[in-house]
Order: structure tokens, then sequence, then C-alpha cells
């Protein structure tokens, strides 16, 4: 028991010191001028409740009810067919998108830049987690994927200056997690992040700038492709359970075509409600979708 809490310990510690180093960084940049002091305080605060709670919510939805150890690496390429890597991917995107909004409408020198190491260490503070799970370990293919997300981000910015490829994120509420509540989530919010089987993860193509200026549908309207499985129970394999209709399940990839709205376009004058939709341009609406599998298929609406 001691042995779990002082592994526990050492998770704080490496929280505590990556909350003071990226507060520093962040902030150290900022002008030196008296009347821009408040801002530095106000983004170090800001960023160090935000990382705080992500990680406290993280660390009870997902690592509390499993028991720790020491801190060891873990190979898990062949896990879920690569889902849980598109989810890194995904996750390192956002926060690198999101920290540089947040830096950029408080004109910070080097916002991209910031936002994008930024984005990779806070991403590897999740790995630590991993590490020290006697479940998981630390991933060195995680790792890659959050660096492809992070430079996803970070190459278009610097050479676009716009997001020309987006990445989206739908999920829905599948049979599978009932056979294995503990590992697939207990209920319906554990779900959207345990159970693989309903996540989809969507590559938005955005037209080009000319085309949008000749039809204005097309500043809204995005190509999406999507990845998602189906049929999984366990990360490599499906064990045997006691029940009849769930040793039979066939395990498979799925790539979806689809289109979204791509709500951030969207000019809204009220900054409450900008602050929402913007908030939801991270999830693929509802459309219609070719689902691409071994029983390939069409669905009018698909989330």
């Amino acid at each position: 028991m001691k042995f779990y809490k002082l592994r526990k310990i050492k998770v704080y510690l490496f929280l505590v010191l990556f909350l003071f180093v990226s507060g520093k960084y962040l902030g150290n940049e900022i002008s030196k001028k008296d009347s821009l002091l408040n801002k530095e305080n106000i983004l170090k605060a800001s960023l160090i409740s935000a990382t705080t709670t992500s990680y406290v919510g993280l660390y009870n939805l997902w690592y509390k009810k499993y028991p720790q150890s020491s801190f060891h690496f873990f190979n898990d390429f062949n896990e879920w067919n690569q889902i849980d890597k598109i989810g890194h991917v995904y996750s390192s995107y956002h926060v690198a998108r999101k920290s540089h909004l947040f830096l950029k409408k408080r004109k910070i020198s080097e916002s991209l830049f910031k936002a994008s190491a930024y984005s990779f260490l806070y991403m590897v503070g999740i790995e630590v987690f991993d590490g020290f799970s006697k479940q998981w370990g630390f991933s060195n293919y995680d790792l890659i994927s959050n660096l492809i997300g992070t430079t996803l981000y970070y190459g278009q910015e610097k050479k676009l200056k716009r997001q020309a490829l987006k990445l989206k994120f739908s999920s829905h509420q599948t049979g599978f997690a009932k056979y294995r509540p503990s590992l697939l989530g207990e209920n319906s919010l554990e779900r959207i992040f345990k159970d693989y089987n309903g996540q989809t993860y969507w590559l938005n193509f955005d037209f080009n700038t000319r085309l949008q200026e000749k039809l204005k549908i097309f500043k809204f309207l995005n190509l999406s492709i999507g990845y998602s499985i189906d049929g999984f129970t366990g990360a490599r394999n499906n064990p045997n359970l006691d029940c009849l209709d769930c040793n039979n399940l066939e395990r498979q990839s799925q790539f979806i075509l689809s289109f979204d709205i791509d709500l951030s376009e969207i000019e809204i004058k009220n900054k409450f409600l900008k602050l929402i939709v913007n908030s939801f341009s991270i999830i693929k609406l509802p459309a219609p979708a070719v689902l691409f599998q071994n029983n390939s298929q069409f669905k009018w609406l698909y989330f």
C-alpha cells in the first residue's frame, strides 16, 4: 500500500513541476512593461488552472480505479487497431489549437511556437500517468502520435496561415460496453471516452479559398473522412466471456465518407454565443455517411 502511495506522490510531483515550468515558459516572453504585468499573471493562472483541472478530471475518470506501479514502458501499437493513436493525434492537435488562440488573442510573442510546445508537454504529462499505471505504461507510439498532432497544427498555421485539414470527433453509444463495462465504460459519459467502438475521428478537408469565394456554401461545407472500429471487447483480442452473443464478434476497422458543417466559419457578433459555437467546432456534426467495411453500408445519419 505504501508503495502505491509513493508512486502517486511521484506523479503529483511531476505534475506540479510541469505546471510550474509551463507557466514560466509561456509567460517569460511577455513584455516587461509594467502595464502588461497583470496579463502575465492572468496567463499563468489560467494555464495552471486549466491544466490542473483537466489532469484531475482525467485521473479520476481513467486512472483512479487501477493500481499504480514503478515507471515502465509499454508497446501498445497493436492494440485497438490504432484508433487510440489517432485519438492522441486529435487531442494534441486541439490542445495546440486552443492554446494558440488563447495566446494569440492576448498578443503574446511567438504564440504559435509556445502553444505547440505546451501541447506536446501537456500530452507528455498524460504519458507519465500511463507510465506509473500498472494497467498500461509509457508508450513511445503515443509520444509519436502526440508529435504528429501538434505538428499538423503548427505546420499548417506556419505555412498556410489557416487549417486546410481539421481534426474532429464524434461518438455514439454501442452495445459492446455491457459485455465489459469496467473496460468500455459503466455509464454513458465513460463510454464516450472508453468505448473505442463508438468513437470516430475525422479528417476534414477545407475547400480551396478561391472556390469558397465563388460558391459561398463551400465556406461552411467540408469533406470528411472518418476512422472507427467495430466488434472490439479487448485491446489485442476479444476474451471469452460468459455470454451467448459476445464471443463471435467480428473485429474490423471502418472508414467513413461524409461531410461536415464548419461552425468556426459562421460570423457571430455575440461573444458568448460565439464562444459556445466555437466550442462545438471540434465535434463532427451528424450527417449522411457511407461506411466502408467488410459489409459496406449507407447511413442517413451517422454520428
